[in-house]
C-alpha cells in the first residue's frame, strides 16, 4: 500500500547496461533485495556517507570478502548459530536499519 507522504518514481536503463548488471549483483549480494529497495538503500547510505554519518553494519549475504573475520577468542563467546534465516528476511531487516 502506498503512503501519501512518500515520493515514488520510475527509472529505466537498457537491459544490458552495466549499471543495471551492477544493481542486480548488489541485490543478490544483499540477500535478494528488489531493485527498488536496493536503489533506496544505495541513496540513503550515499547521503549518510556524504554527511559524515555512519552507515549500517550489515554485510552482504553471499560475499565473504565483505565479512570481517572474528578473532578466535570471540568465536568461543559467540552464541550457537540459529537456524538459517531466509535471504529476503535478512534483506528486509538490513533495510529497516536504514530507516532508524
Amino acid at each position: 500500500m502506498r503512503n501519501d507522504d512518500d515520493v515514488y518514481w520510475n527509472t529505466s536503463l537498457p537491459r544490458l547496461h552495466e549499471a543495471l548488471q551492477a544493481l542486480d549483483t548488489f541485490c543478490k549480494e544483499w540477500g535478494g533485495l528488489s531493485r527498488a529497495e536496493a536503489t533506496r538503500r544505495i541513496l540513503i547510505e550515499w547521503d549518510r556517507l556524504r554527511r559524515g554519518k555512519d552507515v549500517s553494519a550489515w554485510a552482504p549475504a553471499t560475499s565473504a570478502q565483505w565479512v570481517m573475520p572474528v578473532p578466535q577468542e570471540q568465536q568461543r563467546m559467540l552464541p550457537p548459530p540459529h537456524k538459517p534465516v531466509r535471504a529476503n528476511q535478512v534483506a528486509r531487516a538490513a533495510s529497516r536499519v536504514l530507516d532508524e
